[in-house]
């Protein structure tokens, strides 16, 4: 099913950090914000790695989140028994 544009209703201050923009969820929520009065930041991993400690700490410094959402998964079910440390 294809999905239609949605319009955006009016601009907030608000801002929301979305991790894990490219996976199902991420997607989904890039969709559903089109309509949304708050203003959504998305990222995936090639833009902030949220392994990386040092890496979150200096982006959450540069930008004013009043909330986040965290899509980003571990995909790789098949190792997932294996590589227990992830």
């Amino acid at each position: 099913m294809k999905k239609k544009k949605l319009t955006k209703k009016k601009a907030s201050n608000i801002q929301v950090l979305v991790t894990g923009a490219n996976g199902q969820l991420g997607s989904e929520l890039q969709y559903l914000a089109q309509t949304s009065v708050f203003d959504f930041v998305f990222t995936d991993v090639a833009e902030l790695d949220i392994c990386d400690y040092k890496a979150l700490d200096a982006f959450f410094k540069e930008h004013d989140f009043y909330f986040a959402i965290n899509c980003a998964a571990y995909t790789a079910v098949d190792k997932a028994e294996s590589d227990k440390d992830m």
